[in-house]
């Protein structure tokens, strides 16, 4: 039985709902054959995505998404908690815009990208 667990942080007003992210990361986890995994999606504004991304990866642009692993193996409870994947809700709502795409669409694509991080 797959049993997944999805966290979310979103703030108030991006736009983001909490209930659709879950579902889409569940979606892309059971793409992956992903069974008893704990995953963070958080979404973050530009300056936070370009902190992040300097601070972490050296490069000074406002990313898409960001992936931070965090483990591969099962925990004390048998959840293996993957990490985080931050994605920036400004440039979610502007792919969307720029792409003529649902935001749905993007998002969807933007979190099996930030999982496949999570398994590199």
């Amino acid at each position: 039985m797959i049993n997944n667990i999805v966290l979310v942080k979103s703030p108030k007003n991006s736009g983001v709902e909490v209930s659709e992210v879950v579902v889409l990361t569940n979606k892309a986890m059971k793409l992956k054959s992903l069974s008893d995994c704990e995953v963070s999606v958080v979404f973050v504004g530009r300056k936070r995505a370009r902190d992040l991304n300097i601070k972490y990866r050296q490069k000074s642009y406002i990313p898409q998404v960001l992936g931070f692993p965090m483990s591969r193996e099962k925990d004390v409870d048998g959840i293996i908690r993957l990490g985080d994947i931050v994605i920036c809700t400004q440039k979610l709502k502007y792919e969307a815009v720029f792409m003529g795409k649902d935001q749905k669409v993007i998002l969807e694509q933007w979190l099996l990208h930030g999982l496949e991080n999570l398994l590199i």
